[in-house]
């Protein structure tokens, strides 16, 4: 005897995890990203006594957090495989907002809405890039 298929009347495929789980985990891969970065930097300008690294660390921070963006942009669309670019804005907007209100908490001090304006379009640049890399792996 043959087994009885029940048909529906649409073609269901499973469902991939979430859009929002995705963009949660690409921030959580990108904040270790940076922690993990950050971490070994500090070692080097530690160990090293040298005043050429220290002059030069504004912008080192700044590769790290392009960096980051693009890791956990990468990780989170690779997982989807499609909405490439939305997922990676999504990652790269808030991102640079969790940097920037940490770093508004730590100095206490405020931002001008043209660097803000300037980091949020640098991340979200990134994290669309990182959005198409890796949905083409």
């Amino acid at each position: 005897m043959s087994k009885y298929v029940r048909r529906t009347r649409f073609n269901t495929t499973p469902q991939g995890p979430g859009m929002a789980s995705l963009i949660v985990k690409g921030v959580f891969v990108s904040i270790i990203t940076s922690l993990v970065c950050t971490l070994f930097l500090s070692l080097v300008s530690l160990v090293t006594e040298n005043t050429y690294i220290d002059n030069y660390m504004q912008y080192v921070m700044v590769g790290v957090t392009m960096v980051s963006i693009f890791i956990g942009s990468v990780y989170a669309t690779q997982k989807a495989s499609s909405r490439g670019m939305v997922i990676g804005i999504m990652i790269g907007f808030i991102y640079v907002l969790i940097s920037v209100g940490i770093g508004m908490e730590m100095s206490q001090e405020s931002i001008s809405p043209f660097v803000l304006a300037n980091k949020v379009m640098a991340g979200i640049a990134v994290g669309i890039l990182g959005g198409i890399v890796g949905v083409n792996l």
